[in-house]
């Protein structure tokens, strides 16, 4: 068998194992969506203490955002007078996991490992947000004048810098730029030339959304357009590298040539924290890597270290937090993240259990259950990209055109 053979037939056995549960993610997502009020989170959010963080911490676990779209929510929340603490904690636990990637977890390495996720995201955001709010004040003149900036009344009563909605709070530029994704907490509407109407995250205007009608339809379109167009190429890189792992190295390879000890998950740590890792496209990896004899625990580092930051993240969390809370935000992701991964694989690991992808499923209409949604989900992840491409191509040109939004 070729290499592009056996490529092709770990990408299919993926996708056979794991398009059900994505579909039924999406739909949580959308689900979530429709019935989370507008504001009711930035209202949850505001107030210091250990009772906002910890919110945040909860929060934050089940909202579809990444670590790159979770910028502008988490800066919003800044701005609009959270406290360094809970605004972390929030950009911790909401991109470690999410509705689509736990069953995608439970599917392919069964429910404790699933479960492990976001109780271990919501220990870790809550240590991160207490320790910042305790010891990384800044005492930098810089420092004290960005949150006199941020935080004190403006001529009109409310605070400098306060934002209704959320994907206001990230740097100018940084949305119309198209590095930064759809929050996913508003509908973001503009214009596309000719006037048709596009998302883009140029703009945050708010539906008002009245009855059950609107509020399915909203959930229906974040859930099976917005979020997979945001989400489409992280997916599709995600599995196919997940698919060149399974074609190109031989089981217990990974486990006789590089360990899998607290040397490994430290790698997984470097690796990790500086890269963009979508939550739920860094699942089919870890489980190939695992299936190839990478430790549960060294693939738990990287799951929970991967999503919950990159360069962008950090980079964000040195403006809006500064840098001796960033060290703590940091510092405590790899420390809890380690020591998750070294108590995962001393009392856990026989709990692992790795799905069959390729096998036959027992029951006939489960396997026909697997084969639709594997169906449905291509079918889904060929259209996002599709469409993406066309945004990319729309945002092209409307920053070409004279007066577009990002013009200087």
């Amino acid at each position: 068998m070729t290499f592009m053979q056996a490529w092709w037939e770990a990408l299919w056995a993926l996708v056979l194992e794991s398009g059900m549960w994505l579909v039924v993610g999406f739909a949580v997502a959308g689900a979530m969506h429709a019935l989370v009020p507008a504001g009711f989170i930035e209202r949850q959010l505001s107030g210091r203490g250990a009772w906002p963080i910890l919110k945040a911490s909860l929060l934050g676990i089940p909202l579809p955002l990444c670590s790159c779209s979770v910028i502008p929510v988490a800066a919003g929340l800044r701005s609009g007078g959270a406290s360094r603490g809970s605004a972390a904690a929030f950009a911790i636990s909401t991109p470690q996991t999410g509705e689509e990637s736990i069953p995608l977890t439970w599917a392919l390495f069964g429910p404790v490992y699933a479960l492990s996720r976001p109780i271990i995201a919501l220990v870790t955001a809550f240590t991160a947000g207490v320790l910042i709010e305790l010891f990384g004040a800044e005492t930098s003149r810089t420092s004290a004048l960005a949150d006199s900036g941020a935080h004190s009344p403006g001529p009109s009563g409310e605070r400098a810098g306060s934002r209704r909605d959320p994907g206001e709070g990230s740097p100018k530029g940084a949305c119309c730029g198209g590095s930064v994704p759809s929050s996913g907490l508003a509908d973001p509407v503009t214009f596309a030339p000719g006037g048709r109407k596009t998302e883009s995250c140029c703009s945050t205007t708010k539906i008002e959304r009245r009855g059950w009608g609107d509020r399915i339809g909203a959930g229906f379109r974040h859930g099976f357009i917005t979020m997979p167009i945001d989400l489409a190429p992280w997916l599709a890189i995600g599995l196919m590298l997940a698919a060149v792992v399974t074609a190109a190295v031989p089981t217990g390879w990974i486990e006789n040539n590089i360990g899998t000890g607290i040397g490994t998950m430290l790698l997984m740590v470097l690796i990790g924290i500086p890269l963009y890792i979508c939550a739920t496209s860094s699942t089919p990896l870890a489980y190939t890597l695992v299936a190839a004899g990478l430790s549960p625990g060294a693939a738990l580092v990287l799951l929970l270290a991967g999503p919950a930051t990159n360069v962008a993240t950090i980079a964000w969390a040195i403006k809006d937090l500064g840098v001796k809370a960033t060290a703590i935000y940091l510092g405590t992701i790899a420390i809890v993240s380690v020591a998750a991964g070294v108590v995962f694989d001393a009392m856990l690991r026989s709990t692992v259990h790795l799905a069959e992808t390729g096998g036959v499923h027992e029951h006939a209409g489960v396997g026909l259950a697997y084969a639709v949604g594997a169906v449905l989900f291509t079918a889904l992840l060929g259209w996002s990209l599709v469409m993406r491409a066309e945004r990319w191509m729309e945002r092209r040109r409307a920053r070409a055109a004279p007066g577009a939004c990002c013009a200087h």
